[in-house]
């Protein structure tokens, strides 16, 4: 049961993992100046890739300067002294910073989502392990495997009996007579012996039981 539940949780949290990836995502350069400034945040991946390559913040140092650079200029803009043609021009830079701060966004969205896909991935490759084991454990504790069938040889009479390489894995072979038999090769493990008749028996290790004080315990390997 155990084992379903897990391989259902690991089916339902990689399906939750791949949907985020498909959700749409858009990093505003207001987060990035915030994340720039953070000890810690989901953006670090982002900051980290524009410290490396300052080109991208478009010949501003941090995504602060272009923000502080346009507000400075919507409020020359907007200065009841500022004559017409200076308003023409700002409004003209203005609009060539916005178009810096859409590449930056651009840029920060790209790597954002490169770093949330490769999170992705691992989580996917995750779950799938923990839902191949699951599946694996439900149909093993609902299929469990035949119970192998022990021999009861107790009391039987094996003499002279051709046992090479028999698979008596914890058989009864109490008081059994195994005068002559041949085990060469036999498997004996957890096999009961007690009582057993060895006379001239070949034990399962090639050695004849007359020669080992008539037994073969000790000498089942």
């Amino acid at each position: 049961m155990w084992g379903a539940v897990a391989g259902l949780s690991a089916v339902v949290y990689a399906i939750w993992t791949a949907v985020q990836i498909l959700l749409p995502k858009l990093v505003l350069i207001s987060d990035l100046e915030q994340a720039w400034t953070q000890r810690r945040s989901v953006l670090d991946p982002v900051v980290e890739h524009f410290r490396r390559n300052p080109k991208y913040l478009q010949g501003f140092s941090t995504p602060g300067e272009v923000v502080a650079a346009r507000e400075e200029l919507i409020v020359a803009q907007r200065d009841p002294a500022t004559a017409d043609d200076i308003r023409v021009e700002l409004a003209a830079r203005i609009a060539d910073l916005d178009d810096r701060i859409t590449a930056i966004e651009d840029t920060a969205t790209h790597e954002a989502l490169k770093e949330q896909f490769t999170r992705a991935l691992h989580r996917l490759m995750l779950a799938t392990a923990v839902a191949a084991v699951g599946i694996v454990a439900f149909a093993w504790s609902a299929n469990p495997p035949a119970h192998q069938p022990t021999a009861d040889l107790r009391n039987a009479r094996l003499v002279d009996a051709y046992l090479r390489d028999a698979d008596l894995r914890n058989a009864k072979l109490d008081h059994a007579d195994l005068t002559n038999a041949d085990l060469t090769g036999a498997d004996l493990s957890g096999a009961s012996i007690n009582g057993v008749v060895w006379r001239n028996t070949i034990c399962p290790d090639g050695t004849n039981s007359d020669a080992n004080r008539h037994t073969c315990a000790g000498h089942l390997s």
